[in-house]
């Protein structure tokens, strides 16, 4: 799967495959904070499988943005990847740039809204 790379202007200069990004590469992620209808923030704990932050707490949904995908459309995709959520209107929210200790990053944070009987979307 390649991703795109960017500048620091967040323009495309580039796609790499995931595996193959350097440190000084800039990636785009996307994060979807999910909210009750009472503003209640639902979280999620990542697989303890996962390459990264194993068993750890946060927002509902989270990606790495791939080759032909925007910022709107990986959160659609990984929120029904990630917990079968459809149907549900994201809020744009704020994006910024951020360092990790996996590499530079721009963020840009969605919410979605569901109603109280769907917070369980996933067994």
């Amino acid at each position: 799967m390649k991703i795109p790379i960017v500048n620091e202007q967040d323009e495309i200069i580039g796609y790499k495959d995931r595996e193959n990004r350097h440190s000084c590469d800039i990636i785009r992620i996307t994060a979807v904070w999910i909210t009750d209808e009472n503003g209640n923030i639902l979280l999620q704990q990542r697989k303890l499988t996962k390459k990264y932050n194993p068993g750890k707490w946060g927002p509902a949904v989270a990606g790495t943005v791939e080759e032909g995908e925007t910022y709107e459309s990986n959160a659609y995709k990984e929120m029904e990847e990630e917990i079968g959520l459809k149907n549900v209107s994201l809020i744009k929210s704020q994006k910024f740039y951020g360092l990790s200790n996996t590499g530079k990053r721009f963020f840009q944070l969605y919410t979605a809204q569901i109603p109280r009987e769907r917070e369980r979307v996933n067994n």
